[in-house]
């Protein structure tokens, strides 16, 4: 299913952004507005809201990508 896929994709991304030089490539390539289009598409399933999280948590601990994660529109997504 849709919702599968984008649970799967959100943890892989997540695994990914544990390496600096992967946070800066899953920004560049648009990674964050897709999690959050994810994110937003699926509000009732806690798993991909859970991976989403976890993602953005990782992908924040770049200064640059915590800035983009919230002019995205990151902060109400999470909340």
């Amino acid at each position: 299913s849709t919702a599968s896929v984008q649970e799967q994709g959100c943890a892989a991304l997540r695994n990914l952004a544990l390496n600096a030089k992967n946070k800066v490539q899953i920004a560049n390539a648009g990674g964050i507005a897709v999690i959050l289009q994810g994110m937003k598409q699926h509000l009732t399933i806690g798993s991909i809201q859970q991976q989403g999280c976890g993602v953005l948590g990782n992908l924040a601990v770049n200064e640059s990508n915590a800035f983009r994660i919230a002019k995205d529109g990151g902060i109400p997504a999470i909340l």
